[in-house]
């Protein structure tokens, strides 16, 4: 009796065990990218324009959608909480799109 305990329950936490390493390395392999044959022609890859990053990165700290970054929203971003006078040039407490953009633009000339 004590041997179909112990094959059972080594049976189930072997399952267990089984089923979680399916659950952590299919979403790893579902998120990799098809690989083609061809590389990519560099004609067809559009140019990354200038404020694109900036733009996708305003998006991500204006938690609230109302087009400006409130010092609360701005926790995710030392950088810019650090010098947030300087960013927010208008002084109204908020940073519009306008000036993450340009405050941005200002970062990326200082460390060139």
């Amino acid at each position: 009796m004590q041997t179909r305990q112990w094959v059972v329950r080594s049976g189930l936490v072997l399952s267990v065990f089984g089923a979680a390493g399916l659950m952590t390395a299919l979403p790893a392999t579902a998120q990799k990218a098809p690989t083609t044959t061809e590389p990519a022609k560099p004609s067809t890859m559009a140019p990354a324009r200038a404020g694109d990053d900036e733009a996708a990165e305003f998006a991500k700290l204006d938690k609230n959608k109302d087009g400006f970054i409130e010092k609360s929203e701005a926790t995710m971003e030392p950088k810019l909480l650090g010098k947030w006078a300087e960013a927010d040039t208008n002084k109204d407490g908020k940073i519009s799109k306008e000036e993450f953009v340009a405050f941005e633009g200002k970062e990326q000339a200082a460390k060139k």
